[in-house]
């Protein structure tokens, strides 16, 4: 008799969880009969109400459910590593850092470690491929709602251990319809927010509560025009909020946080055809790699990548045309197709 297979299943209280939860618990994902184990970190407060949904999922498909307070952890790794990269000058993406870190990283590890998990399944939407013998992730049947972009960081040797049963779905109806079916209930709320410890707030009102105000210069070309109250309330790429009236739309293109000054230029300006990346993590071998495009933001265009070339410790991207708003801490995801590749992290002096 086949031996029975443990999975963690990640339990956020949202909709897309609970399906995947539900599709395993049916046997509708994986052959081999398995038993199922609902997690749910605890990674800031304010998300109790979350905890308690994610329970009651795990209650009502009679899963057992274990929860794992990684709070100081999240704290430090990831909320101090946000706000220091604004004082930085540069746009972090904290989603991707928590699942290259947290959801992909530590937690796998718990699993395996506490529980015993052969497999570890997630609600997010992407799905997996085989590529020249490699385990890879792919874009997602719900193009709409793809979230490979924010797993470019995940590290490859995790990759065969994932499960994601709702990559297959074509439209988040169908998942809210099979849920409804099933008598499951669900939090709407958790879907809504991009950055989770946000809770609701803006990014702005979020960085009002821990930088102070702090005048300094608003340049074009060559002339002050203007103060603003911090170089960190800005972002490459902003054009709302400038307040400063030259009868043209203006954009901020740089951002100088060792002399608290903001650069602002013509929408022309922010293209870029060439940058630096820095943290590079690659699914698939370099040397591998057949025509690649690249997305420097999530839901940007995708455009093709002419030439990849490693200096020192960082890689240099020279692109076969011009892409707007490259963001210093944003991610740069790689493609072959609908394979992700892999990723990296615009530099700073992009």
């Amino acid at each position: 008799m086949e031996a029975e297979k443990i999975v963690a299943i990640a339990l956020s209280g949202g909709v897309d969880s609970a399906v995947s939860a539900l599709l395993l618990k049916k046997g509708l994902v994986i052959p081999e009969p398995c038993r199922l184990i609902g997690v749910t970190f605890w990674l800031f407060d304010g998300q109790e109400k979350y905890l308690e949904k994610a329970r009651s999922v795990a209650q009502f498909l009679g899963i057992e459910h274990q929860i794992f307070d990684l709070r100081a952890l999240f704290k430090e790794r990831v909320i101090k590593a946000f706000l220091e990269g604004y004082l930085q000058g540069i746009t972090p993406n904290p989603c991707a850092l928590c699942n290259r870190l947290f959801k992909f990283g530590i937690v796998p590890e718990l699993v395996k470690a506490n529980l015993k998990a052969h497999y570890y399944a997630t609600g997010h939407y992407v799905r997996k491929a085989e590529y020249k013998g490699y385990p890879l992730l792919k874009v997602s049947a719900n193009r709409a709602k793809d979230q490979s972009y924010f797993l470019a960081l995940i590290k490859r040797d995790i990759i065969p251990q994932l499960i994601f049963p709702v990559g297959t779905f074509t439209s988040k109806e169908e998942v809210k319809k099979l849920a409804l079916a099933e008598g499951l209930s669900f939090s709407q709320e958790s879907e809504s927010q991009d950055v989770c410890f946000l809770q609701g707030r803006s990014l702005r009102e979020y960085l009002r509560e821990h930088f102070k105000e702090s005048e300094g210069e608003i340049i074009y070309k060559g002339k002050v025009v203007g103060k603003h109250k911090g170089f960190y309330f800005y972002t490459i790429g902003q054009r709302k909020g400038l307040n400063v009236p030259l009868g043209r739309p203006l954009y901020v293109i740089r951002i100088d946080a060792e002399n608290n000054r903001i650069y602002l230029g013509e929408e022309e300006e922010l293209a870029r055809d060439t940058f630096w990346l820095e943290d590079i993590n690659f699914h698939l071998p370099f040397e591998r790699w057949g025509e690649v495009t690249l997305q420097v933001r999530y839901r940007s265009e995708r455009v093709p990548l002419l030439k990849l070339s490693q200096v020192g410790p960082r890689w240099h991207v020279l692109l076969a045309k011009p892409v707007k708003r490259v963001t210093p801490g944003q991610v740069c995801a790689f493609y072959e197709g609908d394979l992700l590749l892999g990723g990296g992290i615009i530099a700073k002096d992009i």
